[in-house]
């Protein structure tokens, strides 16, 4: 077994100069908390200002653009208007859509039923 023996003035010294480390980072820190930007309605983001919002696009581009990345092209036909609620809701989380958007993807799968 090792025989080691470790002074405790120099223990005492390494948790002092810890502590004083930490003293004086801690006090470095701002005391006051930068300002929320808070977001409302009006407020928009900073691209806006140059070009405005996107423009809104239809559920069928919404369709073509987000479900044609991954599958093939199907026909709204081919399954029924709850099938495709059942469908598009799932497909949602996984295509990173908008409650608004996965709204119009419905709608023109529904209508083109």
């Amino acid at each position: 077994m090792l025989n080691i023996k470790i002074n405790p003035k120099f223990v005492v010294a390494i948790i002092f100069t810890g502590f004083l480390g930490f003293m004086m980072l801690y006090g470095c820190r701002s005391s006051q908390t930068p300002p929320t930007e808070t977001v409302t309605p009006t407020t928009q983001p900073v691209g806006f200002a140059l070009f405005g919002p996107p423009p809104k696009k239809s559920g069928v581009q919404l369709w073509s653009d987000n479900c044609m990345r991954c599958h093939n092209s199907r026909p709204p036909e081919e399954f029924s208007a709850a099938q495709w609620e059942t469908i598009v809701n799932h497909m949602r989380l996984r295509a990173n859509l908008t409650g608004e958007e996965s709204r119009e993807i419905v709608a023109f799968l529904k209508a083109s039923n």
